[in-house]
Order: structure tokens, then sequence, then C-alpha cells
């Protein structure tokens, strides 16, 4: 059977797949060369390939049940589906057997691990990195020794040796950049962008100008025309020598070059709000929507499987303006790596540029290319690019180039222009992954979170004042320095005195309301002799309010709280508010005056 992609018999919703003719095997992802040691290859679902040769390992005895438990592990069917995941396990599978090897009782076969090996072991890394990656880098080893053959030949007591659970906090997230430092940053990169647009901008000019009409270009415009269409038509030859900065100097005015890339890369993780690896893996492909936006397929890694890619559009922005919109960012990057991009026969992705590789007189090679084709840790210099800047922080020290930094100061910005609702402002993340891994702990969050929440205090504290002011029924009460002289005997309630009972300001009626209400009525009579039980009452409702909802607080104590903080302790002096508060503290009475359905 023939396997068509296109057309007649072409694979598509609701239809199988065809399948080629005859028995099939997958290819094994184990190679075994004849006297060597094995060789396990791995293809991510990133596209990435990597080898991994035991042949750099000791102890060989080890080496063939590792390469097939490692096989199953970072395999089709296995739970490591990228290039960094796969090489992390490895790592720390080769770092456990050069830790055997070293050990005066090396175990020459699987067989002879023993719990003492794996508790060492699990020591030795803690001690070195600390528990919560300590324990991280065992239970790497862990699940590579469970599958078979592995866990076929190591006792299964040795096997639960490496799954102790250990106690150890989670580190804490990284805080973010403050308002200054941001904007200084920003506006580093959008300068050092803008720059690199007009650059090549005038490149281009120069050259559709000698190809139009030559005969318009004087002489250094026209020497320089001429050396830029050789470069259009046949490319730049490799380094030598002294060429080299030549050369650099040559490519500037139609390539976007390496030293061009860490302001690329910082402009756009700030402008779209994505994090680095999703950057570093943006399709050329896209599609421009009534030129106001642009369509295109993201790649967000620690999905799950099948789950990777994501539809985004990003906003171009009016004009001149386009660096400050992701959209826009995206069209003008993408336009100035096109000549890299033909260059390097690679027009699936939107990096492309030039990178100035030297190489011996005579060899080929294409100085055009992606890095982050291979590896997303292709080595940009943004810790570089910073310190030529010389960014300093708030304290005057020098500020390193961190995109988890920039990410962060990213998402608290966003948070605080939704006004706090996460839900609104997790756009790449979940509400409790955007606030455990960006919000909390950054200073400006808790900034702006303290800001907020006071203000919302003020509010509601303004609010409850005035219901209480609302509330007043015949005249406001009556707040005496001394004793009441005045009003006879009254009726004593258990924060205040009642001049009249029987005769409610509002109704002329006997008073049927409860204790709290006394501080918004006329007939509320309060002297000295009450401090010391208004200050047990305010520490009552202080109790109460961390176990009730804010709202449900404000609503049943708020204006009670407001009268006695605006209308009643201002009308004593700071010395007899302090007698009072050393005076012995009596019951709160909270419970006396509600109902019992109404207790929290």
């Amino acid at each position: 059977m023939t396997v068509r992609r296109t057309g007649r018999g072409s694979t598509r919703p609701g239809s199988f797949a065809p399948l080629p003719d005859g028995a099939y095997a997958p290819a094994s992802t184990v190679r075994d060369t004849e006297g060597a040691a094995p060789v396990v290859e791995f293809e991510g679902e990133d596209g990435r390939r990597r080898t991994f040769d035991f042949g750099e390992c000791p102890l060989p005895e080890w080496h063939t049940v590792l390469a097939g438990a490692l096989a199953r592990r970072v395999g089709p069917g296995g739970g490591l589906r990228t290039s960094s995941s796969s090489l992390t396990t490895w790592n720390n599978l080769r770092g456990f057997l050069r830790f055997l090897a070293a050990r005066s009782d090396a175990p020459t076969h699987p067989s002879d691990l023993h719990t003492g090996h794996v508790q060492d072991f699990r020591a030795e890394l803690v001690g070195r990195v600390g528990v919560v990656y300590g324990g991280r880098a065992v239970d790497h080893v862990w699940r590579v020794l469970r599958l078979d053959p592995a866990a076929g030949r190591i006792d299964p007591k040795v096997l639960n040796a490496f799954r102790v659970r250990l106690s150890g906090a989670a580190p804490s997230s990284t805080p973010g950049y403050s308002d200054g430092e941001l904007r200084r940053l920003l506006a580093a990169a959008r300068e050092d962008v803008s720059r690199l647009r007009s650059r090549i901008d005038r490149g281009e000019d120069l050259l559709r100008a000698f190809d139009a009409e030559p005969g318009t270009l004087d002489g250094a415009r026209l020497e320089d025309a001429r050396e830029l269409a050789g470069i259009a038509r046949h490319g730049i030859p490799p380094a030598t020598g002294s060429a080299y900065s030549r050369r650099q100097a040559v490519a500037e005015k139609l390539f976007v070059t390496r030293r061009d890339v860490p302001a690329m890369l910082v402009l756009l993780v700030a402008v779209s709000g994505r994090n680095i690896e999703t950057i570093k893996e943006l399709p050329a492909e896209h599609r421009v929507l009534d030129g106001v936006a642009v369509e295109l397929r993201l790649t967000k890694r620690r999905r799950g499987p099948g789950a990777w890619a994501q539809t985004v559009t990003w906003e171009v922005g009016p004009r001149g303006r386009e660096l400050d919109h992701p959209g826009g960012l995206y069209l003008v990057l993408h336009r100035l790596m096109a000549r890299s991009r033909v260059a390097a026969g690679d027009p699936s992705a939107f990096w492309a540029f030039w990178r100035n590789i030297a190489r011996k007189p005579g060899s080929t090679g294409n100085d055009h290319g992606n890095p982050f084709r291979d590896a997303l840790t292709a080595g940009i210099d943004v810790k570089g690019w910073g310190e030529g800047h010389g960014f300093v922080d708030d304290g005057g020290q020098p500020l390193p180039v961190r995109f988890h930094r920039l990410r962060t100061s990213v998402e608290v910005r966003r948070t605080r222009g939704m006004g706090g609702h996460l839900p609104s402002a997790a756009r790449s993340n979940t509400a409790p992954v955007l606030f455990a891994n960006y919000l909390r702990g950054d200073p400006t969050a808790l900034d702006w979170a303290h800001e907020v929440t006071s203000a919302a205090l003020v509010d509601a504290e303004r609010a409850a004042l005035a219901a209480h002011r609302r509330q007043l029924p015949g005249g406001t009460m009556t707040v005496l320095a001394g004793p009441d002289t005045e009003h006879g005997e009254g009726q004593d309630g258990p924060w205040s005195r009642c001049r009249d009972a029987s005769s409610y300001p509002a109704t002329g009626k006997p008073c049927q309301l409860s204790f709290l209400d006394c501080f918004h009525c006329g007939n509320c009579v309060i002297t000295r002799d009450h401090l010391p039980s208004l200050l047990a009452l305010l520490d009552g409702m202080t109790q109460r309010r961390g176990q009730l909802p804010e709202t449900e607080w404000w609503t049943r104590y708020g204006p009670t709280w407001a009268a006695i903080r605006h209308d009643v302790l201002p009308m004593f002096t700071p010395a007899e508010l302090e007698l009072a508060g050393q005076a012995p503290r009596p019951d709160a009475l909270l419970d006396l005056v509600e109902n019992p359905w109404e207790r929290p």
C-alpha cells in the first residue's frame, strides 16, 4: 500500500491512517555496538534528538540493564518527552553510577545494590544541593530503576529505599523587578531593537536603490551597495583571522546577528508575557487578521502530552508603536530575519540570524541558522548584554537580567491592571499557578496588595461610620468625661447607660433592639467608667473578625466599631485611655447580646 499525505487516501478526521504492507517493527531506541557500551537514542516531541552513551559511565555490568530501563523511560511510552527532561534524568543516572563506582564496596552488578548504597547516595545529594533538589535527583534515578529490566535485577526492598519522603521547603518564587528597574530594562531593549530595525532598513533601502537606479548613488554609497548586493546573492565567506570583525560589520547591514538577539528576547518576553521557552520556539507561520492582529500557534511546555499547542491572537498596535505590542513586534522581527531564514533553509522557524562562525580556510558551512532548533540552551549572552548597558537596581548595585524575573514582573503588572482578579489575569497559566509561582512573595505585588487592602479598609470604615450616622434617632449619644450626674439613675447596659429604655427615640415605645445598637441611639450615655468594657468590646469584635467573612463582619459589627472609634474614644485623653487599658479587662459579653445561632 502506498502511504499518501495529500489527496485521495490521505489521513483525515474519521479516516484510518494507511499502514505499510508487511510486518512492521518500530526501530529500537537502544543501539548495541559489538565490543562497545550500549547507546540510547532519544527523539522528543519537541523534535530535538539526544544520544546517551553509556561508554561515559563506570560499572560496565550495569550498562545493558540501565540502557533498557532508560529506553523505556525516554521512549514513546515513557514520561519524558522533551530534550531537557531526558537530559536531566541522564545526568542524575550517570551521577548515581559514578557515586557507586567511587565506593570501596561498589556494587559490580545491579543485584549487588543494597539499601546502604541508596541511603548514602541520598545523604550525599541532600548535603550538596539541599533537601528539595536532592530529593528530586533521587526520584529521577528511582523512576528509571523501577522499570524492567532493571527492576528485575534489584531487590524490591532496595527500590523502596529510594522512596523515603524528605521534608523541606520548596524553593520560593523569584521576585520580579521594581517599577524603576523594569522601566530601565525595557527602555534599553526597545532602543536596541529600534536601532536594529533602522540599521537593516537602511541596508535594504540602499540595496533596492542599487537594483533599481544604481546611477543615483555616489561613490561611497555605490561601493556599499555593491558589497551588499554581493552578500545578498552569494552570502558571506567564513571568517578567517582578522576578517572576523570586518565580516561582522558588513553582515550587520543586512542581517540580524547574535549580539542583537538578547534585546529581542527581552522585549518579546516583556511585551507578550510568555516565558522564554515559548519565545525561543516561536513559529514563522502566522496569519494577519485585518491588519490589526496576528494569529499564530505557540508551544506551551509542561501541559502534558498532546496539549502543547495553543493558538493566540496578538495585537499589532498603531503605526509607530509596533514595538509596544506583541503582534507588531513579532511582525517587525519576522521581517528583519527574513533573509537569514531563507539562507538557513529553515522556513518554519521564526528565529534565524547570522552567527559569524569561524572556520578553517576552505571549509564550508552555513552561518545562518536557528541555534534554538537543537537546544533551547543555545548560548545567547543575555548576561553580557545587561552588563554592557550597566543596569543597576534601585540600591545602586549591578542588576542581572533574568528572564524568570522579567516574566514575574510582567505577570504582576497585568494582575494589577486587572484589579487583582486572578481568573482574568491568568493568561497562559491557571490562577493558582499564577499566584504560587509569580505573585506570592513578589515585593511589588505585596506593596500593591497592601495599598489595595488599606484603601478597602478605609472605604469600609467610612461606609460603616456613615451607616452609624444614619442610625442616630433622636440625636447623638452623650459621651461624658466624668460621672453622669444629669440624667439620673437610668439603666446600665454592658457598655453604656440608657436614659430611658421605655421610650425609644424613633418610636416612643420600649426599646427592642440589641445592645450593640445603643451606640446609634440618642438615649445612650457613656462615661469614663465605661472605658474598660468598651476596650474589651473592641477586642472581642477584633477576635470575631478572624472568624467571620470580611463582608459579614462589617455588616454585623462595622457601625458599632466605627461609633466607638470615631465618636467615643476621641472624647477622652490619651492618659485616660492608657489608664483604662491597664485596668482588668472585663469580658466582652458579645455572646450575651447575640442570639446563639448568630455566633460564628
